[in-house]
């Protein structure tokens, strides 16, 4: 008798527990997503004026480089008319990425939102469908490939009645290329960056192979606003070269010379040089001279790339291409030893003592038979 007891009081605990939820979850509010029959709107999410936020996704590819430790991205959102109706922006931050990770080659994503009820304005009550197009704006970050797709949203304002609610309800889609497309797919950018190696080798039979040789290096914006949205010139692997107040792996500063030492076969890469940054090298002690640049007895000469003419500097601008900056000392010469090499007169000497001897020895043959 008292296990029946026990379990029926086991029942009806469970049936109060049962009642109990079902109340609870009366108490909720509507589900996000909603079907509206006769609409063709099926698990759709429904905003509202207190929820009008469309978070979108803007994705960051950095193929190869280092990107700026803070990028700003802009968008402009405009209605049918043209007119301007938001200006959403998206921050990529180091400090935002675990442990304040650099953007190394990799893809990040960041989210931004547009609000349906602004860009809406005295629309947000009025029952219709209104078409709105988003673009990416321009940027000057170097390295940065803006998204040029420019994206369709279309808002249908409805009705909130039924399940829906009290007020107006908007659904949002977005296209591209007449293409229905997802919210996290919305923007794409890439950031790519070249390298320059600089090189060195001598020639000549009077080439010094263990003398050091220094070279100037300077790393320039083409614009000055951009200085500041660009991580830098990062140093490589030094081998057996050396340069002065940095070492590998650092990022240079823009606009400031820095000295490169190196003997016979050295070499020294750069990383990190995205469009938009220009280079500028030169032998230290080398000078024009006449149509040649000379450094004390040497001739320098570049290969893979051009001296500025009537200069000692090489100049450029990073582009789609690695760069290879080769610089040449060529010393050339015949050794003075003291010693004449050119024993022809000396033959020719001893040739006519020769014969001369050989004359004497027949005349006085001669004489004696007689």
């Amino acid at each position: 008798m008292k296990l029946k007891k026990f379990f029926a009081g086991i029942v009806a605990a469970a049936m109060m527990l049962t009642v109990g939820a079902t109340a609870v979850l009366a108490d909720e509010p509507a589900a996000s997503t909603v079907t509206v029959p006769g609409t063709g709107i099926k698990n759709a999410k429904m905003f509202t004026e207190s929820d009008a936020n469309l978070e979108l996704t803007k994705t960051l590819k950095v193929d190869n480089g280092t990107a700026p430790d803070s990028m700003t991205f802009s968008f402009t959102v405009k209605n049918a008319a043209q007119a301007d109706v938001a200006t959403p922006s998206v921050e990529f931050k180091t400090t935002d990425n675990t442990d304040g990770a650099l953007f190394t080659a990799g893809t990040y994503t960041r989210t931004f939102d547009v609000n349906l009820a602004t860009i809406l304005g005295d629309n947000k009550t009025k029952v219709g469908e209104y078409t709105y197009t988003i673009s990416e704006n321009d940027t000057q970050i170097p390295g940065i490939t803006k998204d040029p797709k420019e994206l369709t949203l279309k808002v249908t304002v409805v009705n909130a009645t039924g399940e829906i609610g009290e007020g107006y309800g908007y659904y949002a889609a977005l296209y591209r290329d007449g293409k229905k497309i997802e919210a996290t797919d919305a923007f794409h950018n890439t950031y790519n960056a070249k390298s320059l190696t600089l090189t060195k080798t001598v020639h000549g039979s009077l080439g010094d192979l263990n003398e050091d040789f220094q070279f100037d290096i300077k790393f320039v914006p083409e614009k000055d606003e951009i200085a500041s949205l660009y991580k830098g010139v990062q140093v490589g692997d030094l081998g057996k070269a050396s340069i002065a107040n940095a070492t590998a792996g650092a990022y240079l500063n823009l606009n400031t010379v820095y000295t490169v030492t190196m003997k016979h076969n050295g070499s020294l890469s750069f990383a990190n040089l995205p469009a938009g940054i220009k280079y500028e090298v030169y032998e230290v002690g080398s000078a024009v001279s006449g149509d040649k640049v000379m450094k004390n007895q040497y001739t320098v000469t570049v290969t893979d790339t051009a001296f500025v003419e009537n200069s000692n500097t090489v100049k450029g601008t990073a582009a789609a291409e690695d760069v290879t900056v080769a610089f040449q000392n060529t010393h050339e010469g015949v050794p003075d030893t003291g010693v004449i090499l050119d024993n022809a007169p000396y033959i020719a000497l001893l040739a006519v003592v020769a014969i001369g001897g050989v004359a004497l020895m027949l005349n006085k043959r001669r004489r004696d038979e007689e």
